[in-house]
């Protein structure tokens, strides 16, 4: 493993925080996940321009998060991993940029919903702030855990980012 120069309780004291975290941001999404599922049965929102969007932001999210427990766990197993510290910032800074989709997709779902789904529509923007902000708080416990370093690689890996997806 590639932290040769952090100490190994320091850096499990890191990784345990940025897995907790994003433990409490994975129980609000999934929250958001079934009311967003809900949204398409309601008929205002059924053909919202940013309702599909909004749903795929929402499973990108899932996803990071999933990446990132993995990534973590193969670290606490003692995987070797060439790239771990590169893996590691890939996949908070991707959650970082799932989580700028959020907002505009959501307001573009619930434009025009009706008074009765004003409930849940302010659900999901509570558990979507909740979910901004703990991946915000794990990608500062990144950014701690690899001090300049994050910045260094994050240009590295801007690129591998900016590929779409097929």
């Amino acid at each position: 493993m590639n932290f040769v120069e952090v100490n190994s309780n320091e850096r499990d004291a890191f990784l345990d925080a940025i897995y907790a975290t994003l433990e409490k941001g994975m129980a609000a999404k999934e929250v958001v996940c079934s009311i967003t599922t809900g949204f398409r049965v309601i008929p205002s929102m059924r053909a919202a321009p940013g309702l599909n969007p909004y749903h795929a932001s929402v499973a990108d999210i899932g996803y990071g998060f999933d990446a990132v427990h993995g990534t973590i766990n193969r670290i606490r197993q003692g995987e070797t991993i060439s790239l771990v510290k590169e893996m590691l910032v890939f996949d908070l800074d991707t959650l970082g940029i799932s989580v700028k989709q959020l907002s505009p997709n959501f307001e573009l779902a619930v434009r025009k919903v009706t008074p009765d789904v004003f409930y849940l529509v302010e659900q999901s923007r509570q558990l979507n702030y909740q979910i901004e902000v703990r991946i915000n708080e794990a990608i500062k416990l990144g950014r701690a855990l690899l001090g300049p370093e994050w910045e260094t690689i994050r240009k590295r890996i801007e690129n591998i980012q900016a590929i779409p997806r097929l």
